[in-house]
């Protein structure tokens, strides 16, 4: 898996509980689909994305809101794209202050199925071993609750204080502490593909 540092750089999303890249025409390996817009996608899936964490950005793009997490495992970069809002990125981001910035981290999704709903899960370990959470239920460390609200008749969760929070915190307390003051990759929005595909469950989001 491979980036370059230009504005051709290669993404990594999460699909279906993998590491997914996407490609703009078949190859011997990949996997044809159609996504909700209708567009025939060629993909190749991994159990897995790993090196140090570079850069950790946000972006805009016609999908929405994203993050580009970059690593680099010493001979190349990868970068990761998650939704703003999701799971796994919620995940990921409350585990990211236990991680030592100067060392390789692998970052592992995954996906259980119950019924009718999609449970979004994702490990990060270091060094042999799982990182734990730092935001927790009984240790909050300032992260703000989500919080229940009524959109349309229809109770559902907001945690737009938690990513606000998120966001503020890796701009603050991890990208300048990112090897190299964090090299960014330079990439352009239109590079960016569809990430996610599933839908953010109670479940994914709360402690």
């Amino acid at each position: 898996m491979a980036v370059g540092n230009n504005s051709n750089a290669s993404f990594y999303n999460i699909s279906n509980g993998k590491i997914c890249r996407q490609f703009q025409s078949a190859t011997p390996e990949s996997k044809e689909r159609v996504n909700k817009n209708g567009k025939t996608v060629h993909e190749m899936f991994y159990d897995f994305i790993d090196g140090t964490i570079v850069s950790i950005e946000t972006k805009e793009s016609e999908y929405g809101k994203s993050w580009l997490i970059t690593l680099d495992d010493g001979e190349s970069k990868q970068v990761l794209q998650m939704p703003f809002s999701s799971g796994y990125s919620s995940a990921f981001l409350k585990m990211l202050p236990n991680v030592d910035l100067l060392s390789p981290v692998k970052i592992i999704p995954k996906l259980v199925i119950e019924g009718d709903k999609k449970k979004t899960s994702l490990f990060v370990t270091q060094y042999g071993s799982p990182l734990k959470h730092y935001y927790t239920k009984d240790r909050p460390n300032g992260l703000p609750q989500m919080k229940q609200v009524k959109i349309k008749g229809k109770m559902t969760w907001d945690d737009s204080e938690m990513m606000e929070f998120f966001e503020n915190m890796v701009k603050t307390d991890v990208v300048p502490n990112l090897p190299k003051g964090g090299n960014r990759v330079a990439v352009t929005v239109h590079d960016a593909v569809e990430v996610g595909g599933e839908t953010n469950e109670a479940d994914d989001l709360a402690f």
